[in-house]
């Protein structure tokens, strides 16, 4: 019997050799590394691309259906730069970009722009994706390849994604990075990226010890652009398979599960942080 998929990271690289760039070959090693060490190793695999040309995206998503998009290069306002057959590059249109992920990119749930000026473009990307990551000014080199690295091993820890974001950011301030080098998350209202694993919760580390949460607690979340619940469920439950069965019925995911020894809370649940009457509060939008 084997166990629930890995949580796949595809690092993109688009450098003309000719006109110079990132060395994006030393950011992909580092990578590659901390996620090796990781706590969680198992539930978070890498692959990786250079020299990557616009038509090869499709491909890439197609063969490893990323949980991450990753790239690393050149942008611009216009878009990000990919090679050309002539051994130059040439900007990707933002909007084809979101398209061609709303296609075949249905599980990415996190896209990294590891580019200068790429505030906007992360923007847009979120739309499709819940969450994208991007600089709002130049950014270093060096700067680039430690954040990174420093974020994929927090995410490798079974840090949640803003957790992750922001001690990674921590990190290259630490080290002198100025605002326009600190990375910024995006997210959509519906996405709740504090609460958000890129891991499968089978690889999480274990629940809290009992007393420390309600009897019964579920994170349950849909893909983005759709309703997505962030919901605390309090209350008794024949068995841990009845509860992701009753879930499953309503078109709900279950991204973590704790369940303890069934004693009944007073507790109400709550979405997005508001108490909700939980009889209704399903049909409510998160």
């Amino acid at each position: 019997m084997t166990g629930p998929p890995p949580a796949g990271v595809l690092m993109l690289s688009a450098v003309a050799a000719r006109l110079g760039g990132p060395d994006t070959g030393e950011e992909q090693r580092q990578v590659n590394q901390v996620i090796k060490e990781a706590r969680y190793r198992d539930g978070l695999t890498l692959h990786t691309a250079q020299a990557v040309r616009g038509d090869d995206i499709l491909g890439h998503l197609l063969d490893h259906e990323p949980t991450v998009l990753h790239f690393s290069g050149h942008a611009s306002d216009t878009g990000l730069y990919v090679l050309t057959p002539d051994g130059g590059d040439a900007p990707l249109v933002t909007e084809g970009l979101a398209d061609l992920l709303a296609a075949a990119g249905k599980k990415v749930r996190l896209v990294v722009i590891n580019a200068c000026g790429t505030d906007l473009i992360a923007q847009e990307l979120a739309k499709v994706a819940g969450c994208a990551i991007g600089y709002p000014g130049t950014v270093g080199d060096q700067v680039a390849t430690t954040f990174a690295a420093q974020f994929y091993r927090c995410v490798g820890a079974g840090m949640a994604l803003g957790p992750a974001h922001r001690a990674a950011a921590a990190v290259i301030r630490m080290y002198g990075a100025g605002e326009s080098e600190i990375p910024v998350l995006h997210s959509v209202p519906e996405t709740d990226p504090d609460t958000l694993h890129l891991l499968h919760p089978a690889y999480l580390p274990p629940p809290p010890e009992q007393g420390r949460v309600p009897n019964a607690t579920a994170f349950l979340a849909s893909r983005a652009g759709a309703k997505r619940y962030t919901v605390l469920v309090t209350g008794t439950t024949a068995s841990e398979a009845h509860l992701r069965a009753t879930l499953a019925d309503k078109n709900m995911d279950v991204q973590w599960l704790q369940l303890d020894d069934g004693s009944e809370s007073e507790q109400p649940t709550r979405i997005n942080g508001t108490s909700h009457d939980p009889e209704t509060a399903r049909d409510e939008p998160g």
